[in-house]
């Protein structure tokens, strides 16, 4: 992989942007990233819809949409006949999410898969590893899409093939669980109401019908800064890429000025070192809703 520096700037303009059904969308004080709707291989099971964060003074929310239960799903081509959830993967560092293992941030929600640790929660310094050959899935992303299941917005944020193979690698494995890490802190899985109240909508993308699971934990536990996470199922059957920002641990996100007389656009530029200087860029405009929310006592 060569190496690959993530530049998220963000510019202010006076646009009128519809509400749609894409990557990088803010609403209700929530950061989502929609993934292509078709292009869970396998089935609805094994279909990731969304993924979402959002930051308040004393937390940090994380919401996923999909087909599968906490659980997983069950398959008889797995090793320990389950096929689940991965580990969320959180990447502050600006490098290709290979250049920056070891160095990952990694959130377990789901405590019956097949991740290298032993308890839920959220762990830094962590390595990631695949677990797709144990679960029956793929090799690498250039199999997944050359069996039929390149869509746009195949990777949520990763709009493009391209930009999946600049940040995944073509033929690396795909990393989908945490192998070890240091354990950093506990998390809370939210009820379907607490989450409710806490502001998680993915119908407002048409996502109806879906197993969502929404977990919080201190702000404390995650830095500030640009990052890129990621989550797949575990046999990389589909996965979904989410870029965004948190404010310094020191700063209330509600003391960030936001302007309320015009949509923010923040241009997300994947910039990657190529062969003789050639460089690839690809931008995702994201928009920013108006609305502020205050920290939720749940």
């Amino acid at each position: 992989m060569k190496p690959l520096s993530l530049l998220i700037g963000s510019t202010l303009c006076s646009l009128t942007v519809a509400h749609a059904a894409y990557g990088g969308t803010f609403h209700q004080g929530w950061n989502y990233s929609i993934d292509a709707l078709t292009d869970g291989a396998g089935g609805d099971g094994y279909e990731i819809r969304g993924l979402a964060t959002k930051e308040t003074k004393d937390h940090i929310y994380i919401s996923v949409s999909g087909g599968s239960s906490l659980a997983g799903v069950s398959s008889l081509e797995a090793e320990d006949g389950n096929v689940g959830w991965g580990d969320i993967l959180f990447n502050f560092s600006g490098n290709d999410i290979n250049t920056a293992n070891g160095s990952l941030f990694g959130v377990r929600f789901a405590e019956t898969n097949d991740s290298g640790v032993s308890q839920v929660g959220v762990f830094s310094n962590v390595t990631a590893v695949s677990v797709a050959q144990s679960n029956a899935g793929y090799d690498h992303l250039q199999q997944y899409y050359q069996t039929g299941w390149e869509r746009p917005n195949t990777m949520g944020d990763l709009t493009t093939v391209q930009d999946a193979y600049d940040y995944m690698g073509e033929i690396d494995p795909m990393l989908t669980s945490i192998a070890d890490g240091t354990f950093w802190g506990d998390l809370a899985l939210l009820s379907t109401q607490d989450a409710l109240v806490a502001g998680v909508d993915f119908e407002h993308f048409n996502i109806v019908d879906s197993d969502i699971h929404t977990v919080r934990f201190d702000r404390n536990l995650l830095p500030g800064g640009e990052f890129l996470a990621t989550l797949l199922m575990e046999c990389a059957n589909d996965g979904v890429a989410l870029l965004g920002r948190f404010t310094a641990q020191n700063q209330d996100p509600q003391d960030v000025p936001e302007h309320s007389s015009v949509v923010g656009l923040m241009v997300i530029g994947l910039v990657v070192s190529r062969g003789l200087g050639r460089t690839l860029e690809s931008t995702t405009k994201i928009h920013r809703s108006n609305q502020r929310d205050p920290d939720e006592s749940l």
